[in-house]
């Protein structure tokens, strides 16, 4: 599907789409289609993975996103070191950057599964004594030995910065995405000399996430001058909301203290990935409130996120987990969070935005969530209403075709549908119809595209069919409509 845009310099430059190689499903046919989990298997034939990356990887250059994070870069399973050439290789000729998930104390390392050097379960079971030390609610004394490697080992931090050199000198990659297994902690004596000195008023979970992240952040910047500007991003897995959460539902938003040490342990720490999935709003703004108004005052009166807060880190990016399994409306369309995202990103002084981007275009609401957070990233006060003229219409090749779908549509999505709205609907699509009747002689062209968002557009709005998955052609006179998942 052709939704190729024209595209200036954006204002929130570093946005990138997050993704697991096992459920990144742009190839429809595939039999080991998966679409939940992380730390999986990947199920897929090996050549799929190189083409799902095409695909999406042409999606980011047609609408003007940087780059993809691929968790899962480096896998035996699909093709080991040459197929992730390939992957990076072919983004790099678009202009789009590869930024391979890199975990340092766990998930993977550098190559994220297989009989590999630079792998997390090779390192441990070559270096055992190089194991954690400890236990949690989730992980036993036998998986932290196995699968969890301690930070403060000197024949990691070897390891650790041996793996990315590698990294950025065998591959294409435009950067890495950093994680080091969300709530990890080390019992052993280095561990707990490290952790004396942490300060008293804020959780432990900080000072480990120093620990874990110490050795890589080094290394990037031993080599700074060889890697040049490439973006270099790490999880916090929190928001940047200072203070304490007043329930246990709230607690991700939150930094749990005023301001983490972590920020003065770290030298030039990069660029800091920040939460925010937790920070928006619990129920998203009808989308008519940004209809004729790109900063509602209704989008700040949040407790989570008030007017005014910004990041304690120097540089940092935000990652928005709304319509994806994570928050279990991977199907759905949630044009109305990103759009919140992006501008509350961007008055907060974030650099970019991040979301999923793990399904095809082919299912209409997300195209509707990508085509958004391209429009979005780029001009993040814009109104729906300039989404419509600038981005739908670029799509539909009419401005003013576009302006009425995002009108409709964001009725629609706010339940203040008028007769009219439903009418012209109705019109447009009998018109797109003669498109495809049988023995039509007009050129199809983008017509088709068009026909897709109208359809899907149609039968949200009918009283009968109101699932998000349904896109495809149905004439007024057919019983049954074809399901796309």
């Amino acid at each position: 599907m052709n939704l190729k845009l024209t595209r200036s310099k954006p204002a929130l430059p570093d946005s990138y789409f997050w993704t697991w190689d096992h459920s990144t499903n742009w190839v429809l046919d595939e039999p080991g289609l998966y679409n939940i989990g992380c730390d999986n298997r990947y199920l897929k034939k090996p050549e799929t993975y190189i083409e799902d990356y095409r695909r999406l990887t042409d999606l980011c250059s047609d609408i003007g996103i940087k780059g993809i994070v691929i968790w899962g870069f480096l896998r035996d399973s699909h093709g080991g070191i040459e197929h992730s050439k390939r992957v990076a290789g072919y983004a790099a000729s678009k202009g789009v950057a590869i930024m391979p998930g890199v975990g340092t104390t766990w998930y993977g390392g550098p190559y994220y599964e297989g009989s590999h050097h630079y792998n997390t379960e090779t390192f441990l079971r070559e270096n055992p004594s190089a194991g954690i030390t400890g236990k949690d609610q989730w992980r036993t004394e036998d998986d932290y030995r196995k699968h969890g490697i301690c930070p403060s080992n000197t024949i990691f931090e070897e390891w650790i910065h041996e793996g990315i050199r590698w990294l950025f000198r065998e591959f294409e990659i435009g950067g890495i995405n950093l994680e080091n297994g969300d709530f990890l902690v080390c019992k052993c004596p280095a561990c707990n000399a490290y952790m004396a000195d942490r300060p008293m008023d804020e959780p432990e979970f900080y000072t480990y996430q120093a620990l874990g992240y110490k050795a890589s952040l080094e290394c990037i910047n031993k080599i700074k001058d060889e890697i040049g500007d490439k973006l270099i991003t790490w999880a916090t897995y929190t928001g940047f909301m200072p203070g304490n959460p007043h329930n246990e539902f709230d607690k991700s938003a939150y930094l749990h203290c005023s301001k983490p040490s972590i920020f003065g342990k770290l030298k030039n720490p990069e660029v800091t990935q920040w939460t925010l999935s937790g920070m928006l709003l619990e129920k998203p703004l009808p989308l008519d409130a940004y209809l004729d108004d790109g900063s509602p005052e209704k989008v700040f009166d949040n407790p989570k996120w008030p007017a005014g807060i910004y990041p304690p880190s120097q540089r940092g990016v935000g990652f928005a987990h709304q319509g994806s399994q994570w928050t279990e409306n991977r199907y759905e369309q949630v044009v109305s969070s990103i759009k919140e995202a992006c501008l509350r990103a961007y008055y907060s002084g974030l650099e970019g935005v991040s979301i999923h981007g793990e399904l095809s275009s082919y299912h209409i609401p997300a195209a509707l969530n990508y085509l958004a957070f391209s429009h979005f990233t780029h001009w993040p006060e814009d109104t729906m209403r300039d989404f419509g003229k600038k981005t739908l219409g670029e799509v539909f090749n009419n401005e003013l075709e576009g302006e009425k779908y995002a009108e409709i549509f964001s009725h629609w999505d706010s339940g203040t549908l008028t007769e009219d709205d439903i009418n012209q609907t109705v019109q447009i699509w009998n018109d797109l119809q003669k498109y495809t009747f049988k023995g039509s002689t007009l050129t199809i062209g983008n017509n088709l595209t068009r026909i897709r968002f109208w359809y899907w557009l149609r039968v949200m709005i009918s009283k009968e069919n109101r699932h998000e998955n349904q896109f495809v052609f149905r004439r007024p006179h057919d019983r049954h409509t074809v399901s796309y998942v």
